[in-house]
């Protein structure tokens, strides 16, 4: 059914017909499921044949690795039994906000660099504005009056998405539950406009926290987590979402406007077709990587904690990204039909509405 749907659409490029696509397959998928399902299992990763060699000798993130990866891109996770030394001094475990913005800024660039033409003439050079207010959490694409374009991203969903990727690699390696920890940690502590809450000494096992294995997945799912709250708020820009198209360098006058009242509320067509078209630069962007290739699981992972979040605290927004987006219970599905369908349509997935 799901295969006749997309070939059908894929044979009628206009906008309202993939628009209506990207609905059906969401909310089809959505109706089956509900609040009690449990978590989405990570999905399965592509194929890798790693280089004669590399596998023996992985590089500690941040560390420019012999196989010739650019820096900051992650490397798939060595051959079992093969021993990966220890990581003492990760920036994901400490927290780094300078690595952080830069890792988003990065993978933005990486985001545009991977758009068909007409959607990244329309968005080359847009600038990330970094917002550093206390206990604020959220991303969103914005305009500014004089009608640049820009988009916007807190320290505090760096802060949390990097928290995200260390308990989910743990539970992964180890067998633990530290990401349903962690959710129940921001839920019963963290109240609204104040600091992010940080988990308390040996929240984390010490010696698990330094493992190669479980640093290099940490840095892996990091990248999709970012990748795709980036690659969602990038396509309202391109999509023609917002009424500003000029991008490039944001002049200095207005960086301080890009992060005052101009977070748009959402509009539910909108957020269904930033979210189809966000996955799918996302996972474009993976398999053409000679590294480790991006899947959907960090978007998952994000959505996972949100809905945490609304499930344990109904009624109480302790975050604006909870403001700004639809509920993650809605926005799950949609990334995994969009995943569904980018697959099934060997890489095509459906067309982008612009």
């Amino acid at each position: 059914m799901l295969g006749e749907m997309l070939l059908r659409v894929l044979g009628l490029p206009s906008r309202l017909t993939a628009r209506c696509a990207w609905a059906c397959l969401a909310f089809t998928q959505f109706a089956c499921q509900n609040s009690s399902s449990p978590p989405s299992t990570y999905p399965t990763q592509y194929p890798q044949q790693p280089q004669p060699g590399t596998a023996a000798t992985a590089a500690a993130p941040g560390v420019q690795p012999a196989n010739g990866l650019p820096n900051g891109q992650s490397a798939p996770l060595p051959a079992a039994g093969v021993p990966v030394a220890p990581v003492s001094n990760d920036p994901i475990n400490a927290g780094d906000l300078t690595f952080l913005r830069g890792q988003a800024q990065s993978l933005l660039n990486e985001l545009v660099a991977t758009l068909p033409a007409p959607q990244q003439q329309r968005v080359a050079g847009i600038p990330l504005v970094v917002d550093s207010t206390v206990g604020d959490v959220n991303a969103f694409a914005t305009c500014t009056s004089a009608g640049h374009a820009a988009m916007a991203v807190t320290d505090g969903l760096l802060d949390i998405e990097a928290h995200l990727s260390q308990a989910r690699a743990t539970d992964e390696l180890f067998g633990t539950h530290k990401l349903s920890d962690y959710i129940q940690l921001i839920v019963q502590q963290q109240k609204p406009n104040r600091p992010i809450v940080q988990p308390p000494l040996g929240f984390f096992d010490a010696t698990q926290q330094v493992d190669g294995r479980k640093v290099l997945r940490q840095h892996q799912l990091l990248e999709e987590q970012i990748g795709f709250v980036l690659g969602h708020e990038l396509a309202h820009h391109y999509l023609g979402h917002l009424p500003c198209t000029s991008a490039g360098q944001l002049p200095l006058a207005e960086l301080g406007q890009a992060l005052s009242d101009t977070v748009p509320l959402f509009n539910q067509p909108n957020e269904i077709a930033a979210d189809g078209s966000g996955t799918n630069n996302l996972l474009t962007l993976g398999f053409r990587r000679a590294g480790y290739h991006l899947t959907e699981g960090g978007a998952l992972i994000t959505m996972q904690f949100f809905a945490g979040l609304e499930q344990f605290s109904p009624g109480a927004l302790i975050f604006a990204f909870q403001n700004t987006h639809p509920p993650a219970v809605i926005r799950a599905p949609i990334i995994q039909q969009t995943a569904a369908a980018w697959r099934l349509t060997g890489g095509r997935g459906l067309p982008y509405l612009f």
